[in-house]
């Protein structure tokens, strides 16, 4: 009878260890199937970020239309000035296309706002006597030629002949810092 309860023992042994192998792998398998749902639910989640993401990227894009519009048009003026000496040469060339006299030219560089992409300025002090005409239309052509310029002060006083002004300007003309 020995031989029979060694295989009672055995089988009871067998089944024991066959119930706890079923139990961990239900355990393993439920613990996969949790994670699996975290997961599932980490990529639905992340999904919808990019989702909004992509929408707010059009709702931006939407809005500054005309603003990267402007930015692509007015770029290369302002990067015909990337330091003091262009922006110098460009008012010398207008002066010297127009032929207008000028009495004295002062050139200086200046901080307009610091941290800024156009953080610094050349300002130009000019000083023109001539006809009338002639003055203002090489104003206008200053401001033609070189478009990103702001005139920043403008005095016009009667000449000493006929149709002679005196012309007191200040330009400030932005330099692109690299």
């Amino acid at each position: 009878m020995k031989s029979h309860q060694a295989a009672c023992a055995f089988l009871a042994f067998l089944t024991a260890a066959m119930l706890y192998g079923v139990n961990s792998l239900r355990d393993a398998t439920t613990a996969a199937q949790q994670l699996a749902e975290q997961s599932r639910q980490e990529a639905e989640l992340a999904e919808n970020q990019v989702q909004l993401a992509q929408i707010q990227l059009k709702s931006l894009d939407a809005k500054t239309v005309e603003l990267r519009r402007l930015y692509n048009e007015w770029q290369p003026h302002f990067e015909a000035h990337r330091n003091s000496q262009d922006a110098e040469q460009r008012i010398a060339e207008a002066i010297r296309e127009s032929e207008v006299f000028l009495i004295s030219q002062k050139f200086d560089t200046r901080e307009v706002e610091k941290g800024s992409l156009l953080s610094k300025a050349l300002v130009a002090d000019l000083v023109v006597v001539d006809d009338y005409a002639k003055a203002l239309n090489w104003l206008g052509q200053i401001e033609e030629t070189i478009p990103t310029c702001r005139i920043t002060k403008c005095t016009l006083t009667r000449g000493e002949r006929g149709n002679d002004i005196h012309l007191v300007v200040q330009l400030q003309v932005p330099i692109l810092d690299s």
